[in-house]
């Protein structure tokens, strides 16, 4: 690995850009973004696509892998989606599931490292959230995996319990702003 990577500010999300993702992704990077979020989550991201345009950035427009912050998410089973194509199966361990999970992802986006990795929505018991943790703890151990951290997580004592939990930092929370949260608020 190469200089730590910082954490932009804003980062490019590619949910939704179903075949367009490539593109996408190139042109956000060129107008200046030198953050990209995906996911293993077929449902809604084409890890895949993302690592073509991670591999054309580099080749086509000599911008460094290393010059990206690259950040995906393990998706637990709740928020696949059972008529594509899972990155993992199913019926096998947290453990298992978080494993080929990160190594699909590395594989998918061609690096060697990420940058951040996140448990993309708790699990559905506090035990199985450990599980999750303590396997991509063990990715940082081994380089493989810079920051870890959580989206869609909305529950204060939740998060609250798995930062207490954690021997690797919980580094980043991200989760959706969306009106029906309830979040905003009457300017003065």
């Amino acid at each position: 690995m190469s200089s730590l990577q910082a954490m932009p500010k804003i980062v490019y999300g590619t949910a939704w850009k179903k075949e367009r993702t490539t593109d996408l992704v190139v042109k956000a990077v060129l107008a200046g973004f030198r953050g990209v979020d995906t996911a293993c989550q077929p449902k809604h991201y084409r890890e895949e696509l993302v690592g073509k345009a991670i591999s054309e950035l580099e080749t086509k427009y000599s911008i460094p892998r290393a010059s990206l912050w690259i950040q995906t998410k393990y998706t637990p089973i709740g928020g696949q989606d059972a008529t594509k194509p899972l990155p993992y199966d199913p019926k096998s361990s947290i453990e298992a599931q978080v494993k080929i999970s990160v190594e699909t992802s590395l594989r998918q986006l061609g690096v060697d490292y990420l940058d951040g990795l996140l448990l993309h929505s708790p699990l559905p018991t506090f035990e199985e959230n450990k599980q999750a943790w303590k396997t991509l703890e063990s990715f940082v151990s081994a380089k493989k995996i810079r920051h870890l951290g959580l989206s869609n997580i909305y529950e204060p004592d939740l998060l609250r319990k798995i930062i207490e939990f954690a021997t690797v930092p919980v580094g980043i929370v991200q989760n959706r702003w969306w009106e029906g949260n309830g979040w905003d608020w009457e300017s003065e």
